[in-house]
């Protein structure tokens, strides 16, 4: 007799695991419930999401310790508000039904709503054999500072998009994400609002210099890291794709997603994506090329 309600309850909990684990909220929402999902109180709590990759070019995404304050090395960005800086920002998503956050940068787009971050912040990655599961409540803040939104919010517009080499082979190579957004809350578009974006270039010499952003370990200030060309990854040569490349700086979790700037700050060549446990003093992320970052954004 009591098995229908046994099972009522089941079902009851199998629905709430999957959407975000703090209320009942829609698994479809529209952008004004994604606002009104992302309070104050859930930004400053949201996990940072980090990736770590072994030896092998094994990829490991895991929500990281709650925020702490970022290293002293890194350099607070002081006037996040002003291009190109604003064009970077922080990125809060739910992911596996928790809150987690990374970083990520507004793109000079025909769709002028174009945003780019690391793939495993909208897609966790094969988990069991089986094609990642997608991120859900998408909001980017650009130019985020000490919970103050100086241009608004821009919440995900339709379906974010991954590469099938991370979403079904978790290659680093391949570990980029992007999105579109919609207008905020007075309608107003990403670049309007921001006056421009970064223009997205490929196929270039590694040897650059590098101006890479990014909210460390959950911070709630922009911080900057000015690096050259760290040289590839070996864990990662042997993979198809292009081998993953390094800059010397440490960026903790929360970074992940945050652009690599060069031409003083007009274009963005890299993204954060990875440290190695063994060795924290360089961050990956994947080479921009035609077939990764091109590929990705084509038609956005």
């Amino acid at each position: 007799m009591r098995r229908p309600a046994v099972l009522a309850m089941i079902l009851i909990a199998l629905a709430a695991a999957a959407g975000p684990a703090s209320a009942a909220w829609p698994s479809a929402p529209t952008p004004r419930q994604v606002e009104r999902f992302w309070t104050p109180q859930r930004m400053a709590a949201a996990r940072p999401l980090e990736m770590s990759v072994g030896p092998q070019g094994r990829a490991d995404v895991h929500l990281g310790p709650l925020p702490r304050a970022a290293r002293a090395s890194y350099s607070v960005v002081a006037t996040p508000e002003l291009p190109p800086y604003a064009w970077n920002g922080r990125l809060f998503v739910v992911q596996g039904g928790e809150e987690g956050s990374c970083s990520a940068t507004a793109i000079d787009s025909p769709s002028r709503s174009l945003v780019l971050t690391a793939g495993h912040c909208v897609n966790t990655g094969p988990e069991h054999g089986r094609p990642g599961t997608w991120s859900s409540y998408l909001e980017f803040v650009p130019g985020y500072n000490l919970g103050a939104a100086p241009f608004g919010v821009f919440v995900l517009s339709g379906r974010p998009r991954a590469l099938p080499g991370w979403t079904r082979e978790g290659n680093p190579d391949f570990d980029l994400g992007a999105f579109l957004v919609a207008a905020d809350a007075e309608g107003v578009g990403l670049e309007d609002a921001l006056g421009g974006g970064a223009r997205i270039v490929t196929d270039l010499d590694h040897k650059q210099r590098f101006e890479s952003f990014g909210y460390p370990g959950g911070t709630e200030r922009m911080r900057g890291c000015v690096s050259g060309y760290a040289g590839q990854d070996p864990a990662t040569i042997t993979l198809p794709g292009p081998p993953t490349v390094g800059i010397r700086c440490r960026w903790a979790p929360g970074a992940s997603g945050g652009g690599w700037l060069i031409d003083g700050g007009q274009a963005i060549d890299g993204i954060t994506t990875y440290l190695h446990p063994d060795e924290k003093t360089i961050s990956f992320g994947p080479y921009f090329s035609a077939s990764t970052v091109g590929r990705l954004v084509a038609g956005l």
